[in-house]
């Protein structure tokens, strides 16, 4: 589903020069929950940024679903994320001022879907995350962990094969946390959807089909 060969990152100033990831060779199979782990400043989320197309490598190479994506271009790419790929940030980055449910049907508004499909598709979804009573709320009148989920709802109206997910909990107490990671395996297990996941948590991650560690840039299991 997703697989990374000879990857480099590298920042350049005029005075210094840091290597983000270096050397980075990884396969992510269809249906896998992986979860990727290291101190902080390792490279993880720069990874993840990567692999969502969000950000371009230095050097190597990036095939998502048997399509190589290094050559595209800024309009291709864009469409190809937003049909492909699903994002949960930790900051969950909704928009205070719509809705629950406006937030979730924004990834539909780039493919011109039908104002009443729009509605009926982030309906579905949001009573997938439990949040149907919600919809009418605006974020700042829900929880952390609320605001959570419905940012994975908004990650998955688009039906995407893959979900990239930041520190999906890292700014949750432990028993919302818990909440969104069942939401995860359900997404997973229920839907047959490859998930990466990003996290420090190690209880998290041994509940993951495969954990990958980082340090300093470079992959070391």
């Amino acid at each position: 589903m997703i697989k990374l060969t000879e990857l480099n990152k590298i920042y350049r100033t005029d005075e210094i020069e840091t290597i983000a990831l270096e050397n980075v060779n990884l396969e992510v199979q269809k249906g896998e929950f992986l979860s990727i782990m290291g101190p902080s400043g390792c490279g993880k989320s720069t990874l993840l940024n990567i692999m969502g197309l969000l950000d371009a490598p230095t050097s190597g190479k990036i095939e998502i679903n048997g399509i190589q994506t290094i050559n595209m271009k800024d309009k291709e790419l864009a469409q190809f994320r937003n049909q492909k790929l699903g994002f949960v940030f930790q900051s969950f980055h909704l928009i205070n001022s719509l809705n629950v449910i406006d937030n979730v049907e924004l990834p539909l508004l780039y493919r011109k879907v039908s104002s009443s499909e729009r509605k009926k598709r982030a309906q579905e979804v949001l009573e997938k995350v439990g949040l149907s009573h919600r919809m009418r709320h605006f974020p700042t009148q829900l929880s952390g962990g609320q605001c959570q989920r419905v940012a994975i709802a908004r990650a998955i109206i688009g039906n995407p094969d893959i979900i990239l997910a930041d520190e999906p909990t890292g700014n949750l107490d432990s028993k919302m946390g818990a909440e969104v990671m069942d939401i995860l395996h359900k997404l997973n297990k229920e839907d047959g959807r490859t998930i990466v996941m990003v996290t420090h948590d190690e209880r998290q991650a041994k509940q993951t089909a495969r954990t990958v560690r980082f340090f300093d840039g470079r992959q070391i299991q």
